[in-house]
């Protein structure tokens, strides 16, 4: 499942609490909480689902993925077994 987001992430090179360009992403895994394992830019990182987005906007311009949509989205691919951040 592809999305967008403008969260930053330090690992791509962007400064937090600042804004960050607009960047495809493919939904890996959904914890049936709040994180989302994606890729972005050939890197595998995790985001909170709030800022995973089904069209290219901002924060508050559109609509976020739907958690419905992430579960099934796991269901189908049995990636693995869940993991948060905080986890790794």
């Amino acid at each position: 499942m592809n999305a967008f987001t403008d969260y930053p992430f330090t690992e791509l090179g962007d400064i937090p609490y600042q804004e960050a360009p607009i960047r495809e992403v493919k939904v890996l895994f959904y914890d049936g909480d709040k994180y989302c394992t994606v890729l972005v830019e050939g890197a595998v990182l995790d985001v909170k689902a709030g800022y995973l987005y089904t069209a290219p906007h901002r924060a508050g311009e559109g609509f976020t993925l739907n958690a419905t949509a992430l579960e099934v989205r796991n269901i189908s691919l049995h990636i693995r077994p869940q993991l948060r951040c905080e986890d790794r």
